[in-house]
């Protein structure tokens, strides 16, 4: 295999047909015959083998007899090579023997299409390439092959495979793109795949992931409702389990950060310190406190207070008022099996100590023969 540099002709055919010779841009746009052109692209289609006269008649002149279209190819292959020439392109690079033609294998050909598909073949192999290298595959598929052929039936099965081909490297690209944090890249790509082909799950799938990433919810679930209304119309078929379970999970999450939303615009049941939730939404609050975090690179402290073994009966309502009493209004507090759980936002373990000492002192404000096990926790 030779280097692009080292090729004497280069062929561009993911998209309208073109040839680069040297310092000369041929397109065929100013050929007397079309069918000259024709007759070109698919001896490059099929160059690794000698087609048959009888072979292009049957396909270019089908309703012709085949001396008639015999006639009609010699008067074709003759323009063909006369635009060649005059184009400045030497006229050998098609030869014909023995009553077939090929294309002359004196000459190093370079294609757009097979340097496309070699690549994306190794990439379904296993092959790792960077996330640049796959952004320049996709620039180079300007279109399907041999677009403006869309009617010629020789050209059909490059185009699916060149299609799929296309569709692949959107999933592989995305697939990058998305492990990498790169969600706005991740839909854009992803939105032109959808354009091109509607009915790929897989594609919903990770879009609808990186829009909620973006925190683009609602457009999310949109996007679902699209994908299950296309493929209901057109395929007569339900979205797969995994996107299903994927859209549960979106709504489910939002219809429960809309209820945090609600305690937080709340009037809350303790009036100052620390906001008292229920054990659903303070792990609801945990997960977005984690991300927050993350994302921020600082830390918080869970702690979690039990008070199963102490003696003496408690009054948890009580409790729970004083505990929060002592906090600051950005915590947050909840209790469950007589356990307490806190989170001091935007704290560290280092700062935590006269928290600890506010709960000494409520402990013996409130006659407690021994003090609960506390676990407490940095979270980064």
């Amino acid at each position: 295999m030779f280097n692009l540099s080292e090729a004497d002709f280069k062929f561009y055919g993911l998209g309208s047909f073109y040839c680069e010779y040297k310092d000369k841009k041929i397109d065929g746009s100013d050929w007397v015959s079309k069918r000259a052109l024709y007759i070109l692209m698919y001896l490059l289609q099929e160059r690794q083998r000698r087609i048959s006269v009888e072979e292009i008649v049957d396909i270019f002149w089908p309703e012709s007899d085949l001396e008639d279209g015999k006639n009609k190819l010699y008067n074709t292959i003759y323009l063909l090579r006369t635009s060649l020439k005059k184009g400045g392109l030497p006229k050998d690079i098609v030869e014909s023997l023995n009553g077939a033609y090929n294309i002359n294998h004196k000459y190093k050909i370079w294609t757009d299409w097979d340097y496309f598909e070699r690549k994306i073949n190794n990439l379904m192999l296993g092959k790792e390439y960077a996330v640049q290298e796959l952004q320049s595959l996709f620039e180079m598929y300007r279109g399907d092959y041999f677009s403006t052929l869309k009617y010629e039936g020789w050209t059909e099965l490059n185009r699916e495979k060149m299609r799929e081909y296309y569709l692949i490297l959107i999933e592989k690209l995305t697939e990058k793109l998305y492990n990498n944090e790169s969600y706005r890249d991740t839909v854009n790509y992803l939105h032109k795949g959808i354009e091109y082909d509607p009915y790929r799950e897989n594609f919903y799938l990770i879009y609808i992931k990186a829009l909620v990433k973006m925190g683009r919810i609602a457009e999310a679930i949109n996007s679902y409702k699209k994908c299950e209304r296309i493929l209901k119309e057109e395929l007569n078929v339900p979205p797969g389990q995994e996107l299903k379970s994927e859209y549960q999970r979106i709504k489910m999450s939002r219809e429960i950060t809309e209820k945090v939303q609600q305690n937080f615009n709340a009037k809350p049941v303790i009036e100052r310190g620390a906001m008292f939730c229920d054990l659903d939404v303070f792990q609801k609050i945990y997960e977005l406190e984690l991300r927050h975090v993350k994302r921020l690179n600082k830390e918080f402290v869970l702690l979690t207070i039990d008070f199963s073994e102490i003696g003496s009966e408690i009054n948890f309502e009580e409790l729970i008022h004083k505990i929060a009493t002592t906090l600051r209004t950005e915590d947050v507090i909840c209790y469950c099996s007589q356990k307490v759980y806190i989170i001091l936002k935007e704290m560290d373990l280092v700062n935590s100590g006269l928290v600890m000492q506010r709960f000494n002192n409520l402990y013996k404000e409130l006659n407690l023969t021994k003090k609960p096990p506390l676990d407490i926790k940095e979270i980064n």
